[in-house]
């Protein structure tokens, strides 16, 4: 297996295990397909640049999403690996886009 292959699997593992329990939870929908397609080619690129340290980036990335994930659902009380609510989940992540889109424009 060439290198940028193996680092392309390695690094897309925890993103592929997350994906396979939190599919639920992502909205818009096609943002789920597009990070399973555009991950793994960022990925790519990173090793063809920087070798294996790609899979470092790629699983700080990952965490950082996790993180952010956890500090959600904290704030909303859910606990993070059930999300006892996913459609509640879904409305608080649409709620929470829409007071960015107007703070951004009452800062313009």
């Amino acid at each position: 297996m060439s290198g940028v292959l193996f680092d392309v699997a390695v690094a897309s593992v925890p993103s592929l295990a997350l994906a396979s329990v939190t599919w639920r939870l992502v909205w818009p929908k096609w943002k789920l397909y597009g990070k399973l397609l555009v991950h793994p080619a960022a990925y790519a690129a990173l090793s063809v640049w920087i070798g294996h340290w790609s899979i470092l980036i790629a699983w700080l990335h990952q965490g950082l999403g996790l993180a952010g994930h956890i500090w959600f659902c904290r704030r909303h009380g859910w606990t993070w690996y059930a999300v006892e609510d996913p459609e509640r989940y879904v409305a608080a992540s649409k709620a929470a886009v829409e007071r960015l889109k107007g703070s951004r424009s009452a800062a313009e």
